[in-house]
């Protein structure tokens, strides 16, 4: 059976599988037509097409060259003798000659076609075979492969490579031939390479990395007549630093200790013709190299561990001598990188092709170098420079490769987080060419990321060292930017950035951060919060503010953290200040007063007393309890270091509270359910992300709780509190009415008008909204009045500050003694400065001069707050901004506080009581955002409650309180569908609301008593009789269709 030809054809297809599939029936085919003849066309039609110019067809040829080589020296039968790796070769270099008519691209399929051919042998492995290699064929491939990498300087580095490939294989286990044979080949190879020139090179570097290190020195000692070569015979012997920079940039590399006779004879004509943006894979043998010195030292390290010797002098002094003679002579990472890379690719007057080489390289050992103390030398100065320079600009040459470092940075964190202190420590430290805002300059957030690794708390541990240690070192160093004031220092912006940081730290760390750790931050906050230490420099104003809001910003994060002593965080904070206080180091920048003192050691006791009952009940509720009442007291006199006017209030209240609450005898007059609300009303009610997550903390754990009794500590009075900010309009007014009160309300006539026309406009708004027809004319006649009032306005701040402006000139000139008229203008022509000597500057003393500028600076200071406190028309119209913000605020807050008693208590009847205010609220509030979150809890949270006749029992023990209940609840629905019918909803959101807390009342109303389900037909028929007869009512028909639906799953 004859062999096909088209498999000849296929082997060169694009498709890899094609020439998988092309190359295993050829050889079925060879072999099972077994004839010499079909043989012989398949190895010369194989290693022709091995010179074409396609390079898929090289591959398609060279792996079925392999094979088929393989099969022919591998048979034993007669007329294949002659086959051998001599004949191959030969035949090879016959195939693959060049002739002087070559053109360039002919040059070129050529040479690797017998490139391709070498790496065959290779591949066939019979090169390591014993029995089928004979010694001379080893040598003369040798001699192919080096004569062949000197042809052409763009070919040498592949086929170095294919060079290497066949030291690491013919030095394997794998290779049955023996060592002596195996060292005479290595020499061979050494020989021909310090022949050819390629000793102080960067293929000859790898030649010397292919062999192990253990007898690079031994086999390189038997080069006959030996050029420039390493010392030692090891590239990485120490010494050898300054020729490997220079081997591994391409640069040509003259012999020290040549004449000059002989480096005029060795002019070295291997360097490249080109440059390739790819670097060398010389670069992967040097990292193998480093991660294989690493392992070995490891060992050993264990080993000598393990060996304990005798302390007798005579150990000694071996110990001793043995140490001193066996001093390292390898070059370690940190002296590779500082003299080969930092200096050589990383230099100022490097070019841009070696500065890429430089990142690549980085790139490289960041992510293959094993060992991880290594990784903080790869961060030297130059590269740092280089790294914020090109990535602080998009049009610098080496910006993409630079920002490709710092993405991988990122990623080799991510994925070996043990690698992240010594990362971030390197890109921080000023000293080395790193920056704190490292970020900032460039442009990116790898410093950030860093900080969010998800690690151990080791990793994290050092992080928080390295921040405090970057915040003690600027407090260390700063300086006054001015002499007498200390508001701001040198490096404020860098301890700011380092509080920074330490916060971020936790916040991304919360559930794996030590207790420790966190403890040592909070100490260092408080320390330059509160204390001036004898030790240290004291932080500026400036910083000190900082540290106050990041101490709170870690109290709000860590609030509902537990501690192993079961105390709360803020306690905690204020047991280390007062232990900061009655130590002589410290001094306290707090002055508090008599009364203060007095209620800060009330409350210690308290706090001591709240401490040792935890330790001693059993009751889990109580111990709630007495945390929360722990948590709030540990923090409101936190709140009153830093200054709170209303802590020493809120102490008060909350005494009340605790003695109501776990005191024998409780006072009647005090609803400690009230009172806590009150106080967790003031703590949402500002910004303040501390006092909001305290107050949700208290409201959740207690106020929400159940009592002894089994009733909800929280009741309607509490309630109506919530209820009635709901009920507050979102402006001026509705803030005053709820922090001011009604007298305070008022300052001036000129608010009162203010007030008044907002609540105009408010009503015109209002009324704009519920109407349906467009008038046109009725808004223009308004924006002409509110015009009008505006010129009134800016015309009257006018008059005032003339006035002002006029008596402060009377004043001056009362000073300066200047004549005025009778009207009180300042008559400045009357003034004849030559004449009148009581005015020359001469016939004044110092201590005048001091009077006068003391009394000057009176009278312009009491123009200020006479100023200050004028009301002019951009700050009435920013106050009144400024209040219907604060108030859309409060109101967030307060259904935040709904939310969470409805998920405390789902089924709790008082959910129930929300459902009023709330609607109201929907078609009250302007703000989109609050009506959909208002109506989603209604529809989301408070639409599955379900009550029952057990707790409806708690509260209404009696039949007739039941029964008012159940007709308030009746009542309820007729008021929702009555204001339906009366006034149009002013959005959707409203009808809709309206719809869903009918049917949430039906529901519940039915469930404790289905008596009422045909009074509640009977509202809903009244109101769709009034729907159908009146074409006017503004009653929705999604009503009715949501209560039949309703009925229908109860039928």
């Amino acid at each position: 059976m004859a062999v096909s030809k088209d498999h000849y054809y296929r082997l060169a297809s694009e498709v890899p599988k094609e020439r998988i599939e092309a190359a295993t029936s050829l050889l079925s085919d060879l072999i099972e037509a077994n004839s010499k003849e079909d043989w012989e066309y398949a190895l010369n039609r194989l290693l022709k097409g091995l010179i074409t110019s396609r390079q898929s067809a090289r591959f398609g040829f060279s792996m079925a060259l392999t094979e088929v080589l393989l099969e022919l020296i591998n048979k034993n039968s007669e007329g294949y003798e002659e086959i051998t790796i001599d004949y191959y070769l030969d035949l090879l270099l016959k195939t693959t000659q060049l002739a002087s008519s070559m053109k360039g691209k002919e040059e070129r399929s050529v040479l690797f076609g017998r490139l391709f051919g070498l790496q065959v042998l290779i591949n066939t492995k019979l090169l390591f075979n014993a029995e089928a290699c004979k010694d001379e064929s080893l040598f003369k491939f040798i001699n192919c492969i080096i004569e062949l990498s000197n042809l052409k300087s763009w070919l040498r580095e592949t086929t170095i490579f294919t060079l290497h490939q066949f030291i690491r294989a013919f030095l394997s286990p794998a290779s049955d031939h023996s060592k002596d044979l195996k060292d005479k080949v290595i020499i061979a190879i050494l020989q021909v390479t310090n022949d050819q020139g390629l000793n102080l090179s960067s293929e000859g570097v790898a030649i010397y990395l292919s062999i192990p290190k253990e007898n690079r020195s031994k086999l390189a000692s038997h080069i006959v007549n030996e050029k420039a070569n390493w010392k030692n015979g090891d590239p990485f012997t120490k010494g050898n630093l300054p020729l490997l920079a220079k081997a591994l940039k391409d640069v040509e590399v003259a012999d020290p200790e040549a004449g000059e006779n002989k480096q005029k004879g060795n002019k070295n004509p291997k360097q490249k013709g080109s440059w390739s943006p790819r670097i060398p894979f010389v670069w992967d043998l040097i990292i193998q190299e480093f991660n294989t010195s690493n392992e070995s030292e490891e060992v050993s390290n264990e080993n000598s561990k393990k060996r304990k010797k005798s302390s007798n002098n005579d150990s000694k002094k071996k110990k001793h001598s043995s140490s001193s003679s066996s001093e390292p002579t390898d070059v370690t990472v940190q002296e590779f990188w500082k003299v080969v890379i930092d200096d050589s690719f990383y230099a100022e007057k490097s070019s841009h092709e070696r500065k890429f080489w430089g990142f690549e390289i980085f790139i490289k050992f960041l992510k293959e170098l094993t060992s991880i103390e290594s990784i903080q030398y790869l961060f030297t100065s130059n590269f740092m420079r280089c790294l914020v320079n090109q990535t602080s600009q998009a049009n610098r040459m080496l910006h993409k490769i630079s920002t490709k470092a710092l993405k991988v940075i990122t990623e080799e964190a991510q994925s070996n987080p043990e690698k992240v202190p010594i990362i971030f420590n390197r890109l921080i430290d000023e000293t080395n060419g790193g920056s704190w805002n490292f970020d900032l300059i460039t442009k990116s957030k790898t410093v950030d990321s860093l900080l969010t690794v998800k690690g151990d708390d080791k990793i994290i541990a050092d992080l928080k060292n390295i921040l405090i240690q970057s915040f003690n070192t600027a407090l260390d160093t700063q300086e006054d930017i001015d002499n007498q004031n200390t508001n701001k220092k040198s490096n404020d912006n860098k301890i700011k950035w380092s509080l920074d940081k330490l916060l971020l730290l936790i916040r991304r760390n919360l559930t794996i951060i030590n207790a420790k750790d966190i403890e040592d931050i909070t100490k260092l906050l408080i320390r330059q919060t509160f204390f001036h230490s004898s030790d240290q420099p004291q932080v500026s104003e400036n910083v000190k503010s900082a540290c106050q809001e990041r101490l709170n910003s870690i109290l709000a994060d860590i609030i509902n953290l537990k501690r192993s002593d079961n105390i709360s965080w803020a306690y905690y904070c204020l047991k280390y200040i007062f232990k900061l206080e009655e130590s002589s180091k410290f001094k306290n920048l707090i002055d508090f007063d008599e009364e203060l003192l007095v209620i800060k050691q009330e409350t210690s006791v308290i706090l001591k007393s709240i401490s040792e009952l935890m330790t001693i009940t059993k009751s889990e509720s109580k111990k709630d309890q007495l945390h929360c009442f722990e948590l709030l007291y540990s923090m409101v006199l936190i709140q009153m270091y830093m200054g709170d006017d209303e802590a020493v209030q809120v102490i008060g209240e909350l005494n009340l509270c605790y003695e109501n609450t776990f005191s024998d005898e409780t006072d009647d007059g005090v609803d400690t359910s009230v009172v806590l609300t009150e106080i967790i009303l003031s703590f949402i009610s500002r910004k303040s992300n501390l006092l909001k997550k305290l107050a949700f903390t208290v409201w959740e754990f207690f106020v929400c709780g159940n009592d002894q009794s089994g009733k909800i500590r929280l009741n309607e009075a509490s309630l109506q509190l919530l209820y009635d900010v709901l009920y507050s309009k979102e402006n001026k007014e509705g803030q005053q009415k709820l922090f001011e009160g009604e007298d305070e309300m008022v300052a001036d006539d000129d608010e009162d008008e203010e007030k008044d026309n907002e609540k105009d406009e408010d009503e015109e708004d209002k009324d704009d909204e519920d109407e349906d027809e467009d008038n046109s004319d009725s808004d223009d006649e308004e924006s002409e009045e509110s015009e009008e009032e505006d010129e009134e306005e800016v015309a009257t701040d006018k008059d005032k500050l003339s006035e002002i402006d006029k008596e402060t000139n009377l004043k001056l000139a009362k000073a300066l003694g200047i004549p005025t008229a009778e009207s009180g203008e300042v008559k400045f022509e009357d003034l004849d400065s030559s004449d009148d000597e009581e005015y020359e500057s001469d016939s004044m003393d110092d201590e005048q001069m001091m009077a006068m500028d003391d009394q000057l600076s009176k009278i312009f200071k009491e123009r200020q707050d006479i100023l200050s406190n004028i009301s002019t028309g951009n700050k009435r119209k920013a106050e009144v901004m400024e209040a219907k913000e604060h108030m859309i605020f409060f109101k967030n807050r307060i259904l935040d506080l709904l939310e969470i008693f409805n998920r405390v208590q789902p089924n709790s009847l008082l959910n129930l009581t929300a459902i009023k205010p709330i609607i109201t609220m929907i078609n009250l509030t302007l703000n989109k955002e609050l009506g959909v979150k208002a109506h989603k809890l209604l529809k989301t949270k408070i639409n599955r409650t379900k009550i029952t006749d057990e707790d409806v029992q708690k509260y209404y023990p009696s039949k007739k309180e039941l029964k008012d209940y159940k007709e308030s609840l009746l009542t309820l629905i007729i008021d929702l569908q009555t204001e339906l019918n009366s006034k149009k909803s002013t959005s959707q959101g409203h009808s809709l609301a309206c719809n869903q807390a009918c049917i949430i009342i039906s529901k519940n109303l039915v469930a404790i008593d289905t008596s009422y389900l045909e009074n509640i037909i009977e509202i809903y028929s009244s109101s769709l009789k009034n729907w159908a007869l009146n074409p006017k009512s503004n009653i929705q028909p999604s009503l009715f269709f949501d209560f039949i639906n309703w009925l229908n799953s109860k039928r």
